[in-house]
């Protein structure tokens, strides 16, 4: 059971890669081939020898195989390969929708945000791989081919909190475990200035939501974070700030610019605008 699952699960996985034609093309060829090879092995002729009965076992085999496989592949091409179209449909039309609107995808749930940055990538002619992990931020999300060389590709789908020098870190190590060439961090706000400095030194590009507006093509508004202004530092240990939202007290719902360092450090700036 452990093979026959995992072969479907191989077949599945290339179907989703195919394009619709190419898949109904390898569809109906699997089918002739293995058709033809259940009718060739239908009637091994009659022996009395001990090799000639060896003989008729294995086309035996070989034919219950092919008459299984004539149907089962076809039908687990097409299968995955509609499963594809539809998972690129959906996601060409979240590109279409985030030059339109780029504050959609604050609105975007984990899933639909990896297939934003997939198609956005595919679209710059990068051959992509993988739809994510089996949650929100967990693991490399995706990898990319191009020009021969690979890349691998962190999304963190972060609304207000910056993403940290962790991620940054966590990927090199895995790009070096790979041996990729490259590596993306992708979010739609932005990131701390320790992540930023660790980064120069690496193979790994940030895209922050200005960039990620660019990846997309959007032609307007490409300021995608929820911040109205520029990061500040502490005004008590320098160190970068990350928006925060006020839970109790006489401020509850307030926004304000909070030290990443907390609860070792508690420097505050209000945000302008009193969100």
């Amino acid at each position: 059971m452990a093979t026959r699952q995992g072969f479907f699960d191989d077949l599945m996985h290339i179907g989703v890669k195919l394009p619709w034609r190419a898949a109904v093309l390898f569809a109906a060829g699997s089918f002739l081939v293995f058709h033809f090879l259940a009718i060739s092995t239908s009637a091994p002729a009659a022996t009395t020898t001990l090799a000639g009965l060896g003989n008729v076992v294995g086309h035996s085999l070989i034919h219950t195989f092919a008459l299984f496989l004539q149907y089962l592949v076809p039908v687990g091409l097409l299968i995955s390969a509609t499963i594809g179209f539809f998972k690129r449909s959906q996601a060409k039309s979240l590109v279409s929708s985030a030059r339109a609107n780029p504050k959609a995808i604050s609105e975007m749930s984990w899933r639909e945000f990896e297939r934003l940055v997939s198609e956005a990538f595919r679209q710059r002619g990068y051959v992509v791989s993988g739809f994510g992990g089996s949650g929100p931020d967990g693991g490399v999300d995706l990898g990319l081919v191009k020009n021969g060389e690979r890349f691998l590709v962190q999304c963190k789908h972060w609304r207000r909190e910056q993403v940290g020098v962790t991620v940054v870190r966590e990927l090199n190590g895995v790009m070096a475990a790979a041996d990729a060439q490259g590596g993306f961090v992708v979010t739609g706000g932005q990131f701390t200035r320790e992540a930023r400095e660790f980064a120069k030194g690496t193979q790994i590009e940030l895209l922050d939501g200005e960039a990620m507006g660019k990846l997309i093509g959007c032609t307007h508004s490409p300021r995608l974070s929820t911040a109205r202004e520029s990061i500040p530092s502490c005004p008590k240990c320098g160190a970068a700030m990350v928006e925060r939202e006020a839970t109790r007290g006489q401020f509850i719902g307030k926004h304000f610019w909070g030290c990443q360092q907390y609860p070792r450090c508690k420097g505050v700036v209000p945000i302008s605008g009193g969100r």
